[in-house]
């Protein structure tokens, strides 16, 4: 259910906690979550950050990303709230795809009902 509200978006910003032991784990975890939800949300569009950053040291952070990037096959974001740290780069890269969605959507022809067809026979 808590996926359902995700179905309109255009692309996914997934966060993986860089706090977290294993945080490949934590992705692959909700990646099949994903997967398993269906309606088309695993073939959305994703970036896959790292956040918390600013809470690990630069050796765990080392060790959280090169698995993550393992993981998610693409290197993460890095991001950290608190001090801002690879926000601005985030939210430009999710703007960049959801134009690059609707200028795809744009081009794509709008399917249309097929007109009723009369049979003279049949009606």
């Amino acid at each position: 259910r808590f996926l359902g509200h995700v179905e309109r978006t255009a692309v996914l910003l997934h966060l993986v906690d860089a706090t977290q032991e294993n945080p490949a784990a934590a992705y692959r975890t909700v990646r099949r979550e994903i997967e398993a939800y269906g309606h088309g949300l695993a073939e959305k569009p994703e970036i896959v950050a790292l956040s918390k950053i600013d809470a690990v040291t630069p050796e765990m952070l080392a060790s959280a990303k090169r698995k993550l990037a393992r993981a998610a096959k693409r290197p993460p974001l890095l991001l950290s709230a608190a001090s801002g740290q690879g926000v601005r780069e985030a939210l430009s890269a999710l703007l960049h795809m959801i134009d690059e969605d609707r200028a795809r959507q744009k081009a794509e022809p709008v399917e249309t009902a097929a007109e009723p067809h009369w049979d003279p026979v049949h009606g």
